[in-house]
């Protein structure tokens, strides 16, 4: 906690906040004190004031160096992201501090700080006793009526219970139950991030919630519930196994945390997939056209959708080189390292056993500057201008290239045009 209480953001804003009467006064609150707590680092601070913070907002920004943008123009709520830090503003969403922190999510996050008084532990603000929760791992409603205000916070209660290790009182697993309901009219965008978080967690204590508090029936089906178990050793064999490959090739662990969109990297995609497949075959695939990812996710989980058991033994026999690898992977998805992983996300083998059979194509993939995008040995002008071919024919002549170089016979340019040359005598 003293880390907080000293942090030079907060020296900061105290002093700026005097600057601007307006606001009715600045308070720190939720998360970063929760975290704190907790012992936890802090990156993300949040900001409430009686009245609109903005000003302050826009003037903390050059004084860190960031930039501020609108977050919600009409709520009056923006952020300012810095250093590494992201800073949000908030007006009260009640008349007093009291009530807005109870018309917060969970006790956890109802603590505040009054940043015009002294930062100590005992100027601690705390109606709801969230520190005594946090002691005692309890997760547990700030009000009534707040998870049907916004159902949203079922999921994120969830994912804090699986990241922080909290046990759900019995009154706010009964409120989430009473709300799950409403969640399928929540933005499909809030939905996800949620979900995506949830799988994140190295626990499945976020499994168990979704299926205890009613909401994962509700987002993913019936099916969910007898297919824990099954989830469950999925997720345990995909950190695993992660964890092996990245290892035996570091490359591994850079192409879990690329980016496929805001939210979702590479590593969630693979357990997306994995992990809803075993609900529902076509599940992953159905949710992300229903919850709008983005289009480049949608193909690449079109891809991973038409894995079947023999890709296994197909790409164990292709030939020791990079592009026959890629090129092999590219017939079924549009990204071959994602179907590699995958591939061995679906065996039901020991991780050292997979390690053992992965590791050493992916480095292949490793050597080439985008996997994604391997060009032809022969361009299409070589085959006009050597063999007279135009329009499908030059298409058809790439294919039978593409099968010649997976199955190992042609290695590179020369020993491609020398292959055509030979199917076509009256060219030679």
């Amino acid at each position: 906690m003293n880390a907080l209480l000293d942090h030079p953001l907060l020296v900061v804003l105290a002093n700026l906040s005097h600057k601007f009467p307006g606001t009715g006064g600045l308070h720190l609150v939720g998360g970063a004190i929760r975290d704190a707590l907790l012992h936890r680092p802090v990156a993300d601070f949040d900001f409430t004031s009686p009245y609109d913070p903005t000003p302050l907002a826009q003037a903390l920004a050059p004084q860190l160096g960031g930039h501020w943008f609108w977050l919600d123009e009409p709520r009056r709520q923006s952020r300012v992201m810095a250093g590494g830090f992201t800073c949000d503003f908030a007006p009260f969403r009640a008349p007093t501090l009291t009530a807005d922190l109870a018309a917060r999510d969970f006790t956890i996050n109802a603590m505040a700080f009054d940043l015009a008084g002294p930062l100590t532990h005992a100027a601690l603000i705390d109606p709801l006793d969230g520190r005594g929760d946090l002691a005692t791992r309890i997760l547990r409603c700030a009000g009534p009526g707040v998870l049907l205000d916004d159902p949203l916070r079922i999921l994120k209660g969830l994912r804090h219970a699986a990241e922080l290790d909290l046990a759900i009182e019995p009154a706010t697993l009964g409120a989430m139950q009473a709300a799950a309901v409403r969640l399928p009219v929540m933005a499909p965008e809030r939905l996800r991030l949620e979900l995506w978080r949830i799988m994140a967690t190295p626990a499945t204590k976020g499994l168990d919630g979704l299926v205890a508090s009613g909401a994962g029936e509700v987002l993913l089906g019936p099916g969910l519930r007898t297919s824990i178990p099954a989830i469950r050793n999925r997720m345990l064999a995909a950190r695993t196994l992660f964890a092996e490959l990245s290892a035996a090739a570091p490359i591994v662990a850079t192409w879990l945390r690329e980016p496929v969109e805001q939210g979702l990297d590479r590593a969630a995609l693979l357990r997306w997939h994995c992990l809803l497949d075993a609900v529902e075959q076509g599940l992953p695939l159905k949710l992300a056209r229903r919850w709008r990812f983005s289009r480049q996710a949608l193909d690449r989980l079109a891809g991973l959708g038409r894995i079947v058991p023999d890709l296994w033994q197909e790409l164990q026999s292709l030939p020791s080189a990079p592009r026959p690898v890629a090129l092999w992977a590219r017939q079924f998805a549009p990204d071959p390292v994602d179907l590699l992983l995958t591939i061995g996300l679906l065996r039901e083998e020991e991780p050292m056993a997979i390690r053992e059979g992965l590791a050493p194509r992916l480095r292949l993939l490793a050597e080439l500057p985008d996997p994604r995008q391997v060009p032809p040995l022969v361009a299409g002008g070589w085959l006009q201008a050597e063999l007279g071919f135009t329009g499908k024919a030059i298409g058809t002549a790439q294919a039978m290239l593409l099968a010649a170089e997976i199955h190992g016979e042609v290695r590179d340019a020369a020993e491609a045009r020398h292959y055509l040359l030979a199917r076509h005598p009256e060219n030679d």
